[in-house]
């Protein structure tokens, strides 16, 4: 029994690893066959006729695709960067700072997770034209981040980390005569620092999968991320039509997801265990 059990637990686990797979290859296999043969019945899962077509003109034609990856990576390392900064510093203050009302202000902020984006698309927007951000580039870099950065999960996760950090620890570093700042910078940061890189591995996702926001704010075609860039070119004419080019869509997104799976690949050691070791301490 127990290995009948075993047996299929591990044919459970092939088998949801293969439909998460199978849509990454569809995607990869994709930017490798021709137009006629992209939404043929029966699909083709092999191509029977592989072209490198779509990658060259993904790279050949008269589209700043280089220009849109350092725009997506610019944007995204900056989100990151403020998102790991607010959350650390919030989350530390609900997981180690008692005051009154703090309870209640926790479960208001976390009611904000339940707000679709697309409630907050337009005050978002003429928030960003009111302050003038879109007039400069690091400016529209900063309005594309700018929706992302008060993360309510990052508070979320990193206050349950804060939980565990023994209070001896913190009350030890004011005896020695630490100040507040000086407690968070040299001894809660670097014990976050698992909770952090699995909070930066899901803000780097976010924003640069982020499509509708960027779409508002870039009026340039310079301005454009990956995203917004490939769902650009996917819909320029071809032979005096407006169709959806759809290799040369599953080659830009393949371009485009290599950059996610290396940004992965740099904190997978953390993911785990910034994920798991809070919540279950907390």
């Amino acid at each position: 029994m127990r290995l009948l059990v075993r047996i299929l637990t591990i044919g459970l686990i092939i088998a949801m690893a293969f439909s998460f797979i199978l849509p990454l290859y569809w995607m990869l296999s994709g930017s490798f066959k021709l137009q006629t043969v992209t939404m043929s019945l029966p699909p083709e899962f092999f191509p029977e006729n592989p072209t490198l077509g779509n990658w060259e003109r993904l790279f050949t034609g008269p589209w700043p695709v280089w220009r849109w990856v350092l725009n997506s990576i610019a944007v995204s390392l900056l989100t990151v960067f403020l998102v790991l900064l607010v959350a650390s510093m919030t989350g530390y203050g609900f997981g180690k700072k008692k005051f009154p009302g703090s309870n209640i202000l926790f479960i208001i902020l976390l009611t904000t997770m339940f707000l679709p984006n697309q409630v907050m698309l337009i005050p978002l927007f003429l928030l960003v034209r009111t302050m003038g951000l879109t007039s400069t580039l690091f400016g529209t870099y900063f309005a594309m981040a700018l929706p992302i950065i008060p993360s309510p999960f990052g508070v979320f996760l990193v206050k349950q980390f804060c939980i565990t950090i023994p209070d001896e620890l913190l009350d030890a570093a004011r005896i020695d005569g630490a100040s507040e700042f000086g407690i968070y910078y040299r001894i809660a940061l670097p014990l976050l620092r698992p909770a952090l890189a699995a909070l930066a591995i899901f803000t780097f996702n976010q924003s640069w999968n982020n499509f509708m926001w960027h779409m508002v704010l870039a009026t340039d075609k310079f301005d454009y991320t990956i995203p917004v860039g490939i769902s650009y070119i996917a819909r320029t004419p071809a032979f005096g039509k407006m169709v959806t080019d759809i290799g040369l869509s599953m080659a830009g997104g393949t371009f485009g997801e290599l950059f996610m799976i290396i940004f992965f690949l740099m904190f997978q050691r953390y993911f785990v265990k910034g994920i798991t070791f809070g919540a279950v301490k907390g």
